[in-house]
């Protein structure tokens, strides 16, 4: 593996051990480079800032949870992927969620879901003619709908096991998909 990348998942690291310990907007550049024993040159050759080494960890995050289930048609193990990770990085989650840069998270979320959503879509209506607006309406409202509600399960604490929650929104989009793609059509053939 480059240094580069090496570097980058070091500094990465560092940050997720800062985040367990307190919040993300009383992290400093100081506090990552002196956790990770690299210079402030280092950081800043890899890095503009804090928010982008957060939003480094996120994109990573991300792309590695679309390569895990490309292909896929289950929600619920990519539910249940996805809600674990949060739970199990809890207080950095939480620390970022309660700081001013919420929106990283959300759209960290909203990414993994968004085209995850989309992939099950395209998968689900191969044998259909369906309009592209209706496919990406339908995954839209799919995919906030999981965020909406992940991002209130964050904020209530995240008291719902992960396991449970999952088998809650499968249940909800199971099966769900082809009966919104038919709704969708039937309103653009109007």
């Amino acid at each position: 593996m480059p240094t580069s990348k090496l570097t980058k998942r070091a500094l990465a690291a560092s940050i997720a051990t800062l985040l367990e310990k307190k919040p993300l907007d009383r992290i400093t550049i100081k506090d990552i480079t002196d956790e990770c024993g690299v210079t402030r040159n280092t950081f800043y050759y890899h890095f503009q800032d804090v928010y982008d080494l957060l939003s480094y960890i996120f994109r990573e995050q991300a792309d590695m949870m679309l390569r895990e289930y490309a292909g896929g048609e289950d929600w619920k193990d990519f539910f249940l992927n996805i809600l674990t990770y949060l739970n199990e990085n809890r207080k950095m989650i939480e620390n970022v969620y309660y700081s001013i840069r919420q929106e990283e998270l959300e759209t960290y979320i909203k990414k993994v879901v968004g085209m995850y959503a989309l992939q099950i879509i395209e998968i689900q209506t191969k044998d259909m003619d369906v309009d592209e607006l209706a496919k990406k309406t339908v995954a839209d409202f799919y995919h906030n709908a999981f965020v909406g509600a992940t991002l209130q399960w964050i904020k209530e604490g995240m008291k719902t096991e992960p396991e449970l929650l999952a088998d809650l929104y499968n249940s909800m989009f199971q099966g769900t998909v082809k009966a919104a793609i038919a709704s969708a059509e039937r309103v653009m053939a109007k």
